[in-house]
């Protein structure tokens, strides 16, 4: 393992939302094993607004000390000469790489970046095959998991224990607690809590407001004594708006107006999580809650599957799985949105006959 001299380490890691989140055990194993440095996080800020910054995720004081803005795609030598500068005058001098790299030309240029900022010691740098492509994991059959992924990178700094709940621990303030427990005590009064998100930065994962409202009617009338609650940001208000019209009871729509952290803390009240592939079912599962995720096939089973063994994982794979693709129109969306309201309220309805029958069993996975 690199050690570094002057304890003085930067975290090298782009994302929003559902990246950071599977980036969380290896935080978790660069803050353990460098437990006095002083920490600066290399950064992107999201572009878009249903993207969260990536300090309203991790928060501002376990993770890391500081952060700096690295503008994604810039070419501009001054941008890049200031941010050298930048790095420079904090003599750093160990980088830890957990973003993800599609190329040796791009991690090569990354290494020369950071000895140019006077950083001696690289973590993360070494690039393996399966660092540039998603590779089928051997234990799984599927595709290799994320953050096992991530955390694969910095194996010369140990292990990672993906079961261990620690490694998911975003370290909430109990402000953050507290102003969660206002909600909950004020809309549930006693009664149990699922959330919903049903927006997502992808046209291509987007089931449909038509199958949201429906799904929620029809779980009106057979979870009674259940509380609602909507997390998304400002750009799905309205959607979520209509989506309590339809669910026709008790129920919250907090889109826009919570931050993630707060969001993470008020997550771990509830019994039941319903949500895209997308950052929210992320931070669901890292609160310790079951899933119902309904996943378009852009990504083939396996990469961005929610931590745990609760969940219960909507998939269809047509001949066009795996395109990748953020905007689907010529085959209109037809892996996702093949999969029925019925099918998803079903996938509800055993983990709701789990939860009342106290039976901890592994949910199977829906291909």
């Amino acid at each position: 393992m690199g050690i570094s001299k002057n304890n003085r380490i930067l975290i090298y890691r782009l994302g929003s939302l559902g990246d950071t989140i599977m980036a969380l055990p290896s935080f978790h194993k660069i803050k353990n094993s460098f437990p006095l440095a002083d920490i600066t996080l290399l950064t992107n800020k999201p572009v878009m607004t249903k993207a969260a910054a990536i300090e309203t995720i991790l928060g501002t004081e376990y993770f890391f000390n500081r952060t700096i803005n690295y503008p994604v795609g810039t070419r501009s030598i001054m941008v890049l000469f200031n941010l050298i500068r930048q790095i420079r005058a904090l003599k750093i001098d160990t980088v830890v790489s957990i973003t993800p790299t599609r190329s040796k030309k791009a991690l090569f240029r990354d290494s020369l970046f950071f000895r140019a900022a006077g950083i001696t010691n690289l973590i993360g740098f070494d690039g393996l095959k399966e660092d540039f492509e998603i590779c089928i994991d051997p234990q799984t059959g599927i595709d290799e998991w994320e953050a096992k992924r991530l955390a694969r990178r910095i194996k010369v700094l140990g292990d990672v224990d993906f079961n261990d709940p620690n490694n998911w621990d975003l370290h909430l303030k109990k402000t953050e607690t507290d102003a969660a427990n206002k909600y909950i005590d004020v809309m549930a009064q006693g009664k149990p809590v699922f959330a919903i998100s049903l927006g997502t930065k992808n046209q291509a994962n987007d089931w449909g407001i038509d199958n949201w409202q429906a799904l929620l009617a029809q779980l009106s009338g057979v979870i009674l004594n259940w509380t609602l609650i909507i997390l998304g940001a400002e750009d799905d208000d309205h959607a979520a708006e209509e989506c309590l019209k339809a669910w026709g009871r008790d129920g919250i729509n907090l889109c826009g107006k919570i931050t993630p952290r707060i969001s993470a803390a008020l997550l771990k009240k509830a019994e039941l999580f319903i949500g895209h592939d997308s950052g929210p079912i992320h931070l669901a599962a890292c609160a310790g809650i079951p899933c119902v995720g309904i996943y378009s096939a852009r990504n083939m089973p396996g990469q961005w599957f929610p931590r745990g063994n609760n969940n219960k994982i909507l998939y269809k794979l047509p001949e066009c799985a795996g395109c990748g693709l953020e905007i689907c129109t010529v085959q209109q969306k037809k892996c996702i949105l093949s999969i029925t309201v019925n099918e998803v309220k079903q996938a509800v309805m055993e983990i709701v006959d789990m939860k009342k029958t106290k039976v901890n069993t592994v949910l199977p996975i829906s291909l």
